[in-house]
């Protein structure tokens, strides 16, 4: 039988570290709406593009990327400032 690793850049959380992790989440929440924070998501796939203005063509080789089946350039979100700032400008 073949072995198989989680691949560079992911991480898996077993159900103890996964605990304290939304533990340690659910805290964070709390605060942040004791002081007026909402809460915003954005897709985990982005537009190639976002990520090639906001930092150039040499992220590219960076960046988990494919063409989907639309024909699109599309990237897996690494961070969420570029897909925050997308939200605001679409607002």
């Amino acid at each position: 039988m073949m072995q198989f690793e989680t691949l560079p850049g992911f991480r898996e959380f077993y159900p103890e570290a996964c605990a304290r992790r939304n533990h340690v989440f659910g805290r964070w929440r709390q605060v942040a709406r004791a002081f007026n924070f909402l809460e915003y998501d954005a897709p985990v796939l982005e537009p190639l593009e976002l990520y090639i203005e906001k930092s150039g063509e040499e992220i590219v080789s960076q960046l988990f990327n494919f063409e989907d089946r639309g024909g699109r350039a599309v990237a897996l979100r690494p961070e969420m400032t570029p897909s925050l700032a997308r939200l605001i400008g679409a607002k």
